[in-house]
């Protein structure tokens, strides 16, 4: 097995940094915290880093700003406050305002890639790995990727990368994510290529619990709540009236049904019995967003471990998590914004079998913004 440790990581948000350190058996004294507070001229030395930046103005969820920032001291033509993308700026030009050469600079969550390449840029890891929403390579923001790319060419690394979906690599979930791999230009023997996906059968309905406490069953009023939905589509509004009725008249046959919940469209069915895509209001008080499950006649929602399951996590974990009282909102916030673990696993085991130098004698520097990196011992 190839083993690693853990220099640093970088986690703003309380509760992960402690689901993180409980997990990944690591002590929190260990975390960078801020990680636009972090100087990077006085962290320890790493030779991997892996990361990712809040998703949230890449996704289609989110806002979509995208990585822009604002200058709070000029104005544009139209008198608001000047925007512009900081990788339209040349990183050692930065720090200040192109137009007026201010440092009182506004910034987006998404523009903390940014400091990533800034740490990136002073500490040269010979390995690095990039993931986030597959939006990012999408048309609104293909522009500011071209940039991030061409920026870590210039810093001496060659780069891969592609959308690929857990629901490929064993995992029931469909989450499609962007991966790029960052790889040192001497050390790279252009190699590598991404794993191939696979089938290997495993459904949702696989790896939920057999007995599930009855708060994660929906309540007539929750089900009533559903049917006011303000439907977008027929579709949908079709099957939420035929679900939803038949539910609230216990005349529900369905033995097993994956679905997830939208607010302004209604129920959508899942044919594949895979679960719709994780996001950080995967566990929170709205049912807007969260995979659904009707089971035996009865619709719930899933439960903190099955949540976790359908990210990579395995037991030890989840009860590592779930037995030190993190709040099962929290726990859902956590797996949506997290890495998959297995994805993460075959495109590790593609990089040993191409280039097995670049997975020897670890040191690790983790900036995810979620839960999931490597194991402990991540390779046979």
């Amino acid at each position: 097995m190839i083993k690693y440790e853990l220099v640093n990581f970088c986690e703003f948000d309380k509760y992960a940094k402690k689901a993180y350190s409980l997990i990944h058996n690591e002590t929190e004294n260990k975390n960078l915290g801020d990680i636009t507070l972090v100087n990077e001229k006085e962290i320890a030395d790493f030779n991997m880093m892996v990361g990712g930046s809040p998703c949230q103005d890449f996704s289609v969820a989110g806002k979509g700003e995208g990585a822009v920032w604002t200058c709070k001291d000029c104005k544009d033509e139209n008198g608001d406050d000047y925007q512009y993308n900081p990788l339209e700026v040349h990183y050692t030009k930065r720090d200040k305002c192109p137009k007026c050469n201010s440092t009182n600079i506004e910034k987006t969550r998404s523009s903390l890639v940014v400091e990533w390449l800034r740490i990136l840029l002073e500490k040269k890891p010979n390995l690095a790995m990039y993931e986030n929403v597959k939006n990012l390579v999408g048309k609104k923001h293909k522009y500011f990727f071209d940039l991030f790319i061409k920026e870590l060419h210039e810093y001496g690394y060659n780069t891969y990368w592609k959308i690929l979906n857990a629901k490929d690599y064993g995992i029931p979930q469909n989450r499609e994510r962007v991966y790029l791999i960052i790889i040192k230009k001497e050390l790279d023997n252009g190699k590598f290529e991404f794993p191939e996906g696979f089938k290997n059968g495993v459904r949702l309905k696989d790896v939920l619990e057999k007995e599930v406490d009855e708060k994660y069953y929906l309540t007539e009023e929750e089900i009533k709540r559903i049917l006011n939905t303000n439907f977008k589509k027929d579709t949908y509004k079709n099957n939420t009236l035929s679900i939803c009725n038949s539910l609230l008249n216990k005349k529900c046959n369905i033995d097993f049904l994956v679905a997830d919940y939208r607010y302004d469209e209604g129920i959508r069915i899942r044919k594949d019995n895979i679960s719709p895509c994780l996001s950080t209001k995967s566990i929170s008080t709205s049912l807007s967003g969260k995979p659904l499950v009707i089971l035996n006649g009865r619709l719930r929602t899933l439960t903190p471990y099955e949540i976790l399951r359908i990210t990579g996590f395995d037991e030890n974990d989840l009860h590592n998590i779930i037995n030190k009282n993190i709040h099962i909102n929290q726990i859902g916030k956590q797996a949506g914004n997290s890495i998959v673990v297995d994805v993460l696993y075959y495109i590790l085991l593609e990089l040993y079998k191409t280039m097995p130098y670049l997975l020897e004698d670890i040191k690790l520097s983790s900036f995810f913004s979620g839960i999931g990196h490597l194991k402990k011992q991540f390779i046979d």
